[in-house]
């Protein structure tokens, strides 16, 4: 039987506060085993990104990343849900796709799930982004 692996992680930031319809209100960071990241920006009147980054990461830096996920991130002990009952006007996405087909489904709002800083430190080492992502 193959080992499954993580394949892609897709992180998405939205707030719900009050913007103006040209303001930046969500955006969506897709990274895949590949190498490839998307990064995506999204106003108030679309449903499709106003801004859009692509980025191009070396095969060792991407595996490093993808194994950090398992063995220092450690994803799989997750929970599920991480809301807390707030009026702050954030929530956060994180869906981690598998060699299987499966995807863990991870949610939030102004609290993250174990060892999230680190997480956001090594996606912001992965690639010289033009704008950096919103990560909770």
């Amino acid at each position: 039987m193959p080992e499954i692996r993580i394949t892609s992680i897709e992180i998405k930031n939205t707030s719900s506060g009050l913007y103006s319809v040209d303001e930046i209100i969500s955006e969506t960071l897709k990274i895949y085993r590949t190498g490839k990241i998307k990064h995506h920006q999204y106003n108030g009147l679309s449903d499709k990104p106003v801004k859009e980054y692509k980025y191009k990461v070396e095969t060792a830096i991407i595996e490093a990343f993808f194994d950090n996920l398992v063995t220092k991130i450690k994803v799989q002990a997750w929970h599920d849900d991480y809301t807390v009952e707030v009026c702050d006007g954030w929530a956060w996405e994180c869906k981690i796709r598998h060699s299987d087909n499966t995807v863990k489904k991870v949610v939030g709002t102004v609290e993250p799930p174990p060892r999230w800083n680190l997480l956001k430190n090594q996606i912001y080492k992965l690639a010289p982004f033009k704008v950096e992502p919103w990560i909770m």
